[in-house]
Order: structure tokens, then C-alpha cells, then sequence
């Protein structure tokens, strides 16, 4: 018998895939190198972004992420506006054989609240 899940259902699934990571180890993720995944969509991209990041929607993750990155030992951290695709993007990168993928907790507006460095449009 099929399950059918909410689109909540299956954040909350994700989360349990993928690690979820505050603020904090998202600021030391970057410093550590690891590519920033912005998984928001492009007009979000435009609208403004963290400094270095990398856009791939969530709809095209699984076909993009291999033009940006073939390490698969490479952390990686994706965010969104609020979080949800962030862990359902890191859900599928660890799906995918990127052992260190890491969802943000927080939302672009967080992050940047936060003091990332970002490039945002007004």
C-alpha cells in the first residue's frame, strides 16, 4: 500500500536524513571551506544571496550538483528562505553520496541578520 506524505511530512523525514545546523556551524562551515548551496529559486537568487554561494534550485539539484562538485567528501551546507529545501536538498545530496551534507536551520534573512556576508539587492 502506498503512504502519502505532506510536503511537512517529508521535511521533517529529511531532517532526519541530512543534519540540520545552526547558525554558528553554518559561519564555521564556510570558514572551513565547505561549497554554500543556495536552493532557493533564481528570482530569490537575485533578490540577494550569501557571499560565495552556489545557486542550484531544489527542482534541478540532482541534475546540477555534479557540474559544481564531484568531491563527495566535501561538506556542503544548503539554505533556503526558511529552511525546508535546505533539508530536503541535503536529504538528496546525502541520497546522492555527499556524506557531509548539512541542511541551515536558518533562512537567508536569518543568516544575514546573523552577519554573513551576503550580496543583497535593495
Amino acid at each position: 500500500m502506498l503512504t502519502f506524505l505532506t510536503a511537512q511530512q517529508m521535511i521533517d523525514e529529511a531532517k532526519k536524513v541530512a543534519d540540520t545546523v545552526d547558525v554558528e556551524k553554518v559561519k564555521a562551515l564556510r570558514r572551513s571551506s565547505a561549497l554554500v548551496l543556495d536552493v532557493r529559486e533564481p528570482n530569490e537568487w537575485q533578490e540577494g544571496h550569501l557571499e560565495g554561494a552556489v545557486a542550484i534550485p531544489r527542482g534541478v539539484l540532482e541534475m546540477k550538483i555534479s557540474d559544481e562538485e564531484s568531491d563527495h567528501q566535501r561538506p556542503i551546507v544548503t539554505y533556503c528562505a526558511s529552511g525546508g529545501r535546505a533539508a530536503l536538498a541535503a536529504a538528496t545530496l546525502r541520497q546522492m553520496g555527499y556524506i557531509a551534507a548539512f541542511a541551515s536551520k536558518a533562512g537567508f534573512d536569518d543568516l544575514q541578520a546573523a552577519g554573513l556576508p551576503c550580496n543583497k539587492l535593495d
